[in-house]
């Protein structure tokens, strides 16, 4: 196979179980893209340092199953060889990232579920100019029953700069643009902010799906959820802290972030009974927030005053 269009890079670490659903699902919409569009995608599982060989293993069976299948997507096995203690598997990720050779990338986590259309939407939308095209998905339990939804919009300075991210880990990225910065595994789950941040202060296209292609698996093993605790939440805000400065130095102000659309939110949790209730404990936390009592006992700032 000559160069593939695009590399889906899946960074795991012992567990083959998860891997194999995750890239069974993959390779199917990979040749529901080359049906489509004639595309060619190399799937890339990065083995962060797995203390046996059941990872690779599998690879080889998936690699020969592809193999067997057709031209139209490759299985193949890259190994960081020293793992280094943190739970975020940032060190396969910057490895992948490293040897993709293809037009376009995207990571995907290895316990998610691509649908059919997955590829096919988002390498359309690359094909036509964007620079990076993030996707809307289900939330799901363990067993994949879906929950509800979470529907991207459009990308915008002014929600990262404050922490309102609007584009995935998973989003499909031109290969150069990412290539060309230094990702840091020390950042943990915060590695892919900084390529977020300074493509949109660069002005580069970003685009969005509004219908879900991926399933989203919540369960007890998550990656994500174990790495939000306080170094999290410190990396974040100097994160933000940082581009905030860049952005105000390179576009001279900081853009505001969009005012919530509560209504939207409602619309789109309504259907589901947890979301709701979701919704309203947010849309109760900052009632409360806007409390000027709250504030002062919490020592919160005041609140600015409002635009006449």
């Amino acid at each position: 196979m000559t160069d593939p269009e695009l590399t889906v890079i899946v960074p795991t670490r012992e567990r083959p179980g998860l891997l194999k659903e995750t890239v069974d699902s993959i390779t199917t919409s990979a040749r529901a893209a080359s049906d489509t569009l004639g595309a060619t995608v190399r799937v890339l599982v990065v083995d962060d340092a797995s203390p046996t060989d059941s990872t690779r293993d599998l690879v080889a069976q998936l690699r020969t199953e592809a193999a067997a299948a057709g031209t139209a997507v490759s299985v193949d096995y890259a190994r960081v060889e020293e793992h280094d203690g943190r739970k975020d598997p940032g060190a396969a990720i910057a490895l992948g990232v490293s040897l993709a050779t293809s037009r376009y990338l995207t990571i995907f986590g290895d316990d998610d579920i691509m649908l059919p259309p997955h590829i096919t939407t988002h390498l359309r939308n690359m094909r036509r100019g964007a620079d990076v095209s993030a996707a809307s998905y289900y939330i799901t339990d363990g067993d994949l029953n879906r929950q509800y939804a979470k529907r991207r919009r459009a990308a915008h300075l002014g929600d990262l700069l404050i922490g309102r991210i609007d584009v995935n880990d998973g989003a499909f990225v031109r290969t150069d643009l990412i290539q060309a910065m230094e990702l840091d595994p020390a950042l943990l789950a915060q590695m892919l902010y900084p390529v977020w941040a300074t493509l949109l202060i660069d002005g580069r296209k970003f685009v969005y799906s509004r219908t879900p292609t991926f399933l989203y698996r919540r369960h007890d093993a998550n990656i994500s959820s174990a790495n939000k605790d306080d170094t999290d939440a410190a990396l974040r805000k100097s994160l933000q802290e940082k581009y905030q400065a860049l952005a105000a130095e390179r576009l001279g102000a900081v853009p505001d972030p969009r005012k919530i659309d509560w209504a939207r939110h409602k619309r789109e949790w309504r259907y589901s009974k947890k979301g709701y209730v979701r919704w309203r404990m947010a849309a109760t936390e900052l009632a409360v927030k806007r409390n000027p009592a709250v504030r002062k006992a919490f020592r919160m700032p005041p609140l600015p005053p409002k635009e006449s």
